[in-house]
């Protein structure tokens, strides 16, 4: 088949660029990429600006001034990925359909649904060939569990391009009345004003936590947590968790006095604001009371992306 290695040196070559999807150690705020939303009078720089709002359909929040003045209805909006330095080569894009606006003071956080995409990370035909692998893997987790979480094919193939951009992963700590948890999310991300965004899986017993609750604190861990941080996954099916069968020491974050990880780089106390249903995912926006950095350097922190394997080892080795 054309496009296929013909020695085992190209082989190898080759197999060094395949996809992957996955966690990486880096700084925060990463530097390896730069998004912009194009398509207004004025092409924003949006990288500390973007997050997802929900899985399915695939929906990204960006957040704009409430005095802006251009109607989004219709207009070809496009989310582009480019990476820094070097060429500035541009490695993908997500087509966005305006969809809704949440008003807050003097912002509004647009919601876009993806509508189309394209990925210049690797090469076509890998591409397609991970396609078959991951739509492999859905289909068997899904004999496995038919209740799973399925999101479409375009919409994992957007997720794809979103994820060029390195994204941080947290450890969330809630507790009320009693009850608490400790969970992994990376559909999190800051905006270009006062409010802090995160959604969650709707059907999550968290959820419900997080609004009675209504503050929460989110832990930023180093790449060495990574095994912890993917253990406590199961805590998304959980009301509440045994704090003493957590794997590594905690301590009183200093706002809200809620259990984090002593490791944690950074600590977050957030206040919710509000939340809303947005197709599969409840949306939290909160504001942020209360940051705290370690003052130690406790290397890198754990982030996902999507690339190539190369690059991946590049990124998890240092």
């Amino acid at each position: 088949m054309s496009g296929f290695p013909k020695s085992l040196k190209q082989g190898i070559r080759w197999m060094a660029n395949f996809p992957r999807y996955g966690a990486v150690g880096l700084r925060d705020p990463q530097q390896e990429v730069r998004v912009w939303l194009h398509g207004l009078d004025e092409t924003l720089d949006v990288t500390c600006n973007n997050a997802v709002a929900a899985l399915r359909p695939f929906t990204i929040g960006v957040m704009l001034r409430r005095n802006h003045p251009e109607d989004l209805n219709g207009r070809p909006l496009r989310l582009c990925m480019q990476e820094r330095g070097g060429t500035e080569r541009l490695l993908g894009v997500i087509h966005l359909r305006f969809v809704q606006s949440i008003p807050r003071p003097e912002h509004s956080l647009c919601l876009f649904e993806a509508s189309g995409f394209e990925n210049f990370c690797v090469g076509g035909l890998k591409l397609r060939l991970y396609d078959l692998y991951e739509q492999w893997r859905a289909g068997r987790r899904q004999r496995r569990n038919p209740y799973n979480f399925l999101m479409t094919t375009d919409g994992v193939r957007c997720s794809h391009v979103f994820y060029i951009c390195p994204r941080p992963v947290v450890l969330v700590t809630v507790e009320h009345e009693g009850a608490g948890n400790m969970f992994p999310m990376d559909l999190i991300g800051p905006t270009d004003s006062p409010w802090y965004t995160m959604a969650l899986r709707s059907t999550s017993p968290a959820v419900r936590l997080m609004q009675q609750s209504g503050r929460m604190a989110l832990a930023s861990i180093p790449l060495s947590l990574k095994a912890a941080a993917y253990e406590m996954g199961t805590h998304h099916k959980k009301t509440n968790i045994d704090w003493a069968s957590l794997p590594f020491p905690t301590t009183a974050s200093p706002l809200f006095g809620l259990r984090v990880p002593v490791a944690a780089l950074r600590i977050r106390e957030v206040r919710v604001a509000d939340s809303h249903e947005v197709g599969s995912h409840t949306l939290f926006i909160t504001s942020v009371e209360h940051e705290t950095l370690s003052s130690l350097d406790s290397g890198m922190q754990l982030f996902h992306r999507f690339s190539s394997y190369r690059r991946h080892r590049r990124d998890k080795d240092g």
